[in-house]
């Protein structure tokens, strides 16, 4: 066996780069955010009145399996529901009369005459106007709260210095299990920046913000060309340093309907059009490229710590590299179970470090397609 000065340097250098890259992830950073379910003992009995608010277009079915949910919260300060439909949609107009007779709920639609403009974003801002409430809690119709006290677990984080709340929203079960991973990862990345800085974005559909702000600075003007990203541009406009309370309980939660192939695609190619827009976006970037440089790198040099060790007959560096692999697998895993557990995502335990590897290939795939696409798809504004 070989044991020299450069084998034992190179063990050394490996077992430095197993460790790093492994600290590496947005699991490991995220660790001392996790928070323990709160008791009911120690929620509030008041708060602020809250107006939840939903938009819809063509989504009916969804509307109509989750509103009843929505309107049996339990919240003692009062809220109401306001759900902005397209005129003439017939299917959404007859689930909203189901619960018309419902005190709680309220109704408008968006005039057939918007143009130029995204009509989502017209939605959210003929529903602001509407609502009668200075806390806004924005939601979509294909996500389901995951208890009767998320209203109560979102409004307690509502004090006079934040102007943001945004609770965890991840994919139903029957989401695949790389949607709910790369959903988690992003999220992560997000909730480290909302905590240590100024907020960047969400990529969730569960976000308070106050509705004189949004009134007073126009809304989403700048932005009402761009067909989507309404969830981002609310907290990339309005975020301020220590403004931002992110809403971790369980109670708080939502989850999303499993997205079709062709919603999954739009989703991805429609932030790429739309973060060229956003602020703060680089410090967030550049998290996630040193994250995936570190991880590439050092699997790069457990290959060639192998190959060389294989050729030279070093086997002392061999078994380091064994060693480093078994090393880096166990900690990337531990790190990432530990928050995927926290959050109750159904990911196996062996796809973790294959999921993380891809995330880069999927980026470029996904990269590639904006490049090709038709940009007019992205804008109201067609050229």
């Amino acid at each position: 066996m070989i044991i020299d000065d450069p084998t034992i340097v190179l063990c050394i250098l490996l077992l430095v780069l197993a460790f790093a890259s492994s600290l590496a992830t947005p699991f490991f950073r995220f660790k001392t955010q996790v928070q323990e379910p709160v008791s009911d003992d120690c929620i509030p009995a008041t708060g602020p009145a809250v107006t939840v608010l939903i938009t819809v277009h063509e989504n009916a079915e969804e509307l109509d399996k989750h509103l009843p949910i929505l309107l049996s919260q339990v919240y003692e300060p009062g809220y109401e529901v306001v759900v902005v439909a397209e005129k003439g949609d017939a299917e959404a107009d007859s689930v909203l009369k189901q619960y018309s007779q419902n005190a709680r709920l309220y109704t408008t639609f968006i005039p057939d005459s918007s143009k130029y403009m995204s009509r989502k974003k017209l939605a959210i801002t003929l529903g602001v106007k509407a609502a009668k409430n200075e806390w806004i809690l924005l939601t979509e119709p294909f996500s389901a709260p995951q208890s009767d006290e998320w209203l109560q677990q979102m409004a307690r984080q509502c004090a006079d210095d934040k102007n943001l709340v945004i609770g965890y929203s991840g994919y139903s079960s029957n989401a695949k299990p790389f949607q709910r991973f790369e959903r988690l990862l992003t999220a992560c990345y997000l909730m480290n920046k909302d905590l240590k800085s100024v907020s960047y974005r969400t990529n969730g559909t569960n976000l308070m913000f106050r509705k004189s702000e949004f009134m007073a600075q126009h809304g989403y003007q700048g932005n009402l060309h761009l067909l989507r990203g309404e969830f981002d541009f609310l907290v990339n406009k309005y975020a301020r340093k220590g403004g931002t309370a992110l809403a971790l309980s369980p109670q708080a939660w939502v989850r999303d309907d499993a997205p079709s192939s062709k919603s999954w695609k739009n989703k991805h190619l429609f932030y790429l059009e739309t973060r060229k827009f956003l602020k703060r976006s680089f410090p967030v970037r550049l998290a996630f490229n040193f994250d995936q440089w570190m991880l590439h790198l050092n699997f790069m040099a457990i290959i060639a710590a192998f190959v060389y060790s294989i050729l030279t007959h070093n086997w002392m560096l061999c078994g380091c590299a064994a060693v480093v692999s078994a090393i880096t697998l166990i900690l990337r895993i531990m790190f990432a179970k530990r928050v995927i557990n926290y959050f109750c995502e159904e990911i196996p335990a062996w796809k973790i470090l294959p999921y993380e590897f891809s995330m880069a290939c999927r980026n470029l795939v996904h990269f590639i397609q904006y490049k090709l696409a038709d940009k007019n798809v992205f804008t109201s504004h067609k050229l």
